[in-house]
């Protein structure tokens, strides 16, 4: 019976790697077919929606994404076609995939790094699809705050391209930062049933999103919990554990209903979800989970009185712990937050300067298009027996005084950028320009209002002629 056994769990081992194998082969296949596919689109704005399509629907966006798990090939693969094409959206869209899969794998400083990379290629474009995108992973290393604002861009721009299913990952991701961090509870309801509603009507569309039914009721329960309200808590964690697809989904439903039987003193029911949560947490790649599922147990085994068991898990709490808290990761990370808020500060500066600029530019056609209306005006009436000699000389004076000023003023931001805004420099420079302008300036002047002045006259005479000549043929 033994070696019936022996035999049967081989079995079962080789047809497990038969099948992982065929697995592997069959999502290699796929995203060959996708590098393929994208390297052939003609146009840049192809090149970007055949890389998001892909994102958002064959792998279910950065999420669940199994081939980003196995290997970073096909994401520098991605980036090395954005190189190529010099299209930066899908460079940028590559960076985050491979800083994606660094955070996945628990290397905060490198996703931040490759995240900030990314987001500069981005602003290239400033293309609302990426940045939404681009947006959302910056939340996952910012303060509460700054993640929540991220977000809120998110939904925004989510809005604005019609892409419900990101509207729906963002709203969910500010419940969770309301309801964990900032203890809001009401303010986490509010994101977390927005959440629900959008996705039971992303459902009714019938579109595909990102499965998000287990988080978003994992995270209802927990609020309601939070909230005092056992029975509602219970009933969207059970709801969620039904839900649930992902290993992610499954440990949110173990932990909330781990809480929630520990806060009504069912230990034994607290006990059998935190041992769920920790062989699940035990094999993720994000050491957090793990850190939070040894000390749940802890804790339970402190309760007991099992002391070898406490010390057991109370050690990989630590060790776990001090993984997520190092010092030199979090150093890196504040770092790279500080450099990036610094950047963020010159852009908005350069922004600013440039809709100055703009303003100006806007500012100096105005006057321009006044200058040349007054001339034509001045032309024509010259021209007119209404004017003269006196008024034809002021005019002049004035739309000449007006040209000359008006080109001090458009050269003068040129000259305080020469001479270093330098009072001395700009003093010299302002006096031989006008050295040389008052002369050309009083031969000009003299020379156009005298012939206005001479054309003015012959008007004025013919006129007088052409009136005696009709009151001499009167009768």
């Amino acid at each position: 019976m033994y070696r019936n056994t022996l035999n049967t769990s081989i079995a079962l081992k080789v047809l497990f790697m038969m099948f992982t194998a065929l697995t592997a082969t069959a999502q290699k296949r796929i995203a060959d077919h996708f590098l393929q596919t994208l390297r052939h689109q003609k146009t840049e704005g192809s090149q970007t929606d055949a890389l998001l399509n892909w994102t958002d629907t064959e792998n279910a966006g950065l999420y669940d994404s199994t081939w980003l798990y196995d290997s970073t090939y096909y994401i520098n693969q991605i980036i090395a076609i954005g190189q190529k094409e010099k299209n930066p959206d899908v460079e940028a869209m590559g960076q985050a995939s491979l800083g994606y899969y660094f955070h996945t794998n628990d290397n905060q400083p490198q996703a931040l790094e490759l995240f900030l990379k990314a987001m500069q290629l981005g602003e290239k474009r400033n293309n609302p699809r990426i940045m939404l995108r681009l947006y959302h992973y910056l939340s996952f290393h910012s303060d509460v705050n700054k993640s929540i604002e991220y977000e809120q861009k998110v939904i925004a721009l989510a809005k604005q391209t019609k892409e419900l299913n990101w509207q729906i990952l963002a709203a969910t991701q500010i419940g969770g930062s309301y309801r964990f961090e900032l203890k809001q509870y009401d303010l986490a309801l509010q994101y977390f049933q927005q959440a629900y509603e959008m996705n039971l009507r992303l459902k009714k569309m019938g579109k595909r999103g990102f499965d998000m039914d287990g988080t978003i009721l994992a995270g209802l329960g927990n609020t309601y919990n939070d909230l005092h309200n056992p029975t509602l808590a219970l009933a969207y964690f059970r709801l969620g554990l039904q839900a649930s697809k992902t290993n992610e989904d499954f440990m949110m439903a173990y932990r909330g209903l781990a809480n929630y039987f520990k806060e009504i003193h069912s230990t034994d029911s607290s006990f059998y979800y935190s041992s769920k949560f920790y062989k699940l947490a035990e094999k993720s790649p994000l050491v957090f989970r793990k850190a939070a599922a040894s000390k749940m147990l802890y804790e339970i085994y402190k309760e007991r009185g099992n002391t070898a068991s406490a010390l057991k898990y109370h050690e990989i709490y630590m060790a776990a712990n001090d993984s997520v808290n190092s010092i030199a990761k979090r150093k890196k990370v504040e770092s790279l937050l500080i450099q990036e808020k610094e950047r963020q500060k010159e852009l908005v500066e350069k922004r600013e300067q440039e809709k100055e600029t703009q303003k100006n530019n806007l500012q100096y056609a105005a006057i321009a298009l006044g200058l040349l209306s007054f001339v034509i005006l001045f032309l024509l009436f010259s021209h007119t027996i209404i004017a003269n000699q006196k008024l034809i000389n002021f005019l002049g004076v004035v739309a000449l005084l007006i040209v000359f000023e008006f080109l001090n003023l458009f050269l003068h931001p040129y000259l305080s950028q020469l001479t270093h805004h330098s009072p001395i420099f700009m003093l010299l420079t302002m006096v031989c320009i006008a050295g040389i302008l008052v002369p050309v300036h009083h031969k000009i002047e003299h020379w156009t209002v005298e012939k206005l002045v001479t054309k003015n006259k012959r008007i004025r005479l013919a006129a007088a002629k052409k009136t005696i000549e009709q009151l001499e043929n009167e009768p």
